[in-house]
């Protein structure tokens, strides 16, 4: 399992999710999900979601049009 890379207050992957499968796309949100503190930010690129990822309830969409989210639990 990956760990953590720390607390960040916002993290931005915009494009780069599309190129994973659903196996990689599920670990990088979970790290994205581990390294964000709570109401920290996350931006994905327009064509990407949180579907893939086990962490979608944690997260609370912020602009539907940006795909900004932030985590919330």
């Amino acid at each position: 399992r990956d760990k953590a890379f720390n607390e960040f207050q916002m993290i931005v992957c915009r494009n780069v999710l599309i190129y994973f499968n659903q196996d990689l796309q599920k670990r990088v949100v979970d790290l994205f999900y581990a390294s964000l503190c709570t109401f920290g930010f996350l931006g994905l690129g327009s064509k990407e979601s949180l579907r893939f990822g086990g962490q979608q309830e944690s997260f609370e969409e912020i602009d539907r049009k940006e795909r900004i989210f932030m985590k919330v639990k």
